[in-house]
């Protein structure tokens, strides 16, 4: 499969995922949803959906997670308190872990409760990336991101945002230069 059809087919399962479990049901009570990442720009290489949601409190969130875990195909729901006061002050996380398709991983849905203020900044960024983003740089960072997949068949952890900065802010676009940049933005990469 090559890379932008392995893309496109994850963004289509990940929207037929979000409908399997309800999601837009299951969080319209609580305000407006922003798709991030790897799914907002449509780069994905692996079964993986980021998404913020206004803040709640933590019986509400829970409240949440109860009715993702009913539909029968979620194996697993997480929550976590962010432990990143810089980036996302006061989070509140939630990981679903939805057993469908054959990526060779079950998909994750990573639901991020913050601030609005917080993240209308971080779909700041989102945004400029998106209107940058030429079909040339959309392979660029497919091809760069199946190239560093770990062991555990995904990218590095917290590297997708310096990937996309490497190549679309950065103008960098060699294998080495990138890795490099990641290296030096904190982010582990497994045999490097």
């Amino acid at each position: 499969m090559l890379p932008f059809e392995r893309s496109d087919k994850l963004k289509l399962e990940a929207d037929f995922v979000l409908g399997l479990i309800r999601l837009d049901d299951i969080l319209r009570p609580y305000g407006k949803v922003f798709p991030t990442g790897s799914y907002f720009l449509n780069v994905m290489v692996y079964p993986d959906i980021d998404l913020y949601i206004p803040k709640v409190s933590i019986d509400q969130l829970f409240m949440i997670g109860a009715r993702i875990a009913s539909c029968e195909l979620v194996t697993q729901v997480v929550f976590e308190r962010t432990d990143d006061p810089v980036n996302l002050p006061g989070g509140l996380y939630l990981k679903s872990r939805v057993r469908y398709g054959e990526w060779g991983r079950p998909w994750k849905i990573d639901l991020w409760s913050l601030e609005e203020k917080v993240i209308l900044n971080k779909m700041a960024d989102m945004h400029n990336f998106q209107v940058k983003l030429t079909p040339a740089l959309r392979e660029q960072i497919v091809r760069y991101k199946l190239a560093v997949m770990t062991s555990q068949k995904r990218t590095p952890m917290y590297s997708g945002y310096y990937i996309y900065k490497a190549f679309i802010d950065e103008g960098l676009a060699d294998f080495e230069s990138v890795t490099q940049y990641l290296v030096s933005n904190g982010i582990q990469m497994e045999g490097f």
